[in-house]
């Protein structure tokens, strides 16, 4: 008999939603987190979008350590001297409130304790070195030679999945699956935050941005997002061309952004409290693995599920739901007495009926238009271009606008032909 009916691995969102159901079904589950306490190792600050956690925590608006709800959601192009944005407000974000910031190393260990509340064993400061195996099939998690045997394992460490590689569970993840992360978070007063970005009490901002400034061929967005008395900056740059360029580092890039001089305003006076980085998720469906088999479901950024499309960041809602799901197949699994790669199929049943993997699907390709010379090359230098020669007076007869973008599109860089292919893919995949 096993010593536990699950064993989850990874006390993120994902795993931790899913030991809170597991547990909460009355199943016996170990969670194993390297973190001590957990969050403490995870890059701090996000936006948690989605209503997923109330399949298990149905008060989790009111009691988990929230910062700000998103009433205003930005997105902007930056070229050297100009920032081309729009910045949508709505009350209806207000009245319906689907994006809320959080900063990790307290949201992680709200979700770690009600696991535990909910009668999970929690074990902390511990490092998993794979999964053990009997006859091909999972039994357990060994660590420094012990083995802790269970009924189900579910991985669900991360964008670096370091035990389900090691355990041939899935391929090593390259340059195409991930893209490097870096974040600072940064304090400042709450009355001067909300004085910046023109909030009142709890509304928040979130914005993301094409840094369509870089040089030397690199690619690499940048977001920005509001805390009760902090704010999370951060840049995710394409690690093929970091690896290419092999002159222009991560910090160097990050540096460019919060020195640009229509962000550094917003982070003036602030003292910088943390500074990170991470690997983020960005290879799309094709990045995916096999997410079920004999004994073993693989879940959140683990299966890498996370979604970008240049608008808008989407990983924690993922990772919760999967971790869900992955609970569901579990106890069922358990009903049956039946942890085969068959039975536990389910659990991807479970996310090709739900939005994950539909959206994976149906955006599939987008990573070829968030890292394309397009997106970060062409559209800036066409956007600046034309507002630019829409809004600066000099006193001489104004022109068509029809005549001021074909002169911007002969100095994107790209010719008209190029730009209506990519255009097109780009409008296909988005």
């Amino acid at each position: 008999m096993s010593e536990f009916d699950a064993i989850v691995v990874g006390a993120g969102p994902a795993g931790s939603s899913s030991a809170i159901k597991l547990a909460s079904s009355g199943l016996s589950v170990l969670l194993v987190e390297r973190a001590d306490p957990p969050g403490s190792k995870n890059v701090s600050g996000g936006i948690l979008w989605g209503n997923e956690l109330a399949k298990v925590i149905p008060d989790w608006e009111k009691n988990a350590p929230l910062e700000r709800f998103v009433v205003s959601k930005g997105t902007g192009l930056l070229t050297d001297d100009s920032l081309i944005s729009i910045d949508f407000r709505s009350k209806k974000l207000e009245n319906n409130k689907t994006g809320y910031s959080v900063l990790r190393a307290k949201f992680d260990q709200f979700l770690a304790n009600k696991a535990k509340a909910s009668g999970a064993t929690l074990v902390t400061g511990v490092t998993v070195d794979k999964v053990a195996f009997k006859d091909r099939k999972v039994i357990g998690v060994e660590q420094e030679g012990d083995v802790i045997s269970s009924d189900v394992v579910i991985l669900a460490e991360g964008a670096n999945p370091r035990v389900a590689i090691d355990s041939g569970l899935r391929e090593p993840i390259g340059d195409r699956d991930v893209a490097i992360g870096i974040k600072e978070v940064i304090r400042l007063p709450e009355t001067t935050i909300n004085e910046r970005f023109n909030l009142r009490g709890s509304q928040g901002y979130a914005g993301e941005y094409v840094l369509g400034f870089l040089k030397d061929g690199v690619k690499a967005g940048g977001f920005l997002y509001t805390n009760k008395e902090t704010i999370s900056i951060g840049a995710v740059i394409n690690a093929a061309d970091l690896r290419a360029n092999n002159s222009t580092y991560s910090y160097n890039i990050m540096e460019q952004f919060v020195t640009h001089p229509f962000i550094a305003p917003y982070l003036e006076g602030g003292k910088v409290e943390e500074y990170s980085a991470h690997l983020v998720c960005e290879g799309g469906i094709k990045s995916v693995p096999r997410l079920s088999g004999d004994g073993y479901m693989i879940a959140g950024d683990s299966a890498s599920l996370g979604f970008s499309n240049g608008l808008v960041i989407q990983g924690m809602n993922y990772a919760i739901t999967s971790g869900i799901a992955a609970a569901e197949a579990a106890i069922e699994a358990k009903t049956k007495g039946n942890f085969s790669a068959a039975s536990l199929h389910s659990y991807d049943e479970k996310l090709a009926l739900n939005y994950v993997l539909e959206d994976m699907k149906n955006f599939k390709g987008i990573e070829g238009v968030t890292w394309s010379s397009l997106m970060h090359k062409a559209v800036p230098r066409i956007a600046e271009k034309v507002f630019f020669d829409m809004f600066y007076e000099t006193g001489e007869p104004k022109r068509h606008l029809s005549e001021i973008l074909l002169e911007s599109i002969a100095g994107s860089g790209m010719s008209k032909s190029q730009l209506i292919l990519e255009a097109y893919r780009a409008a296909r995949r988005m």
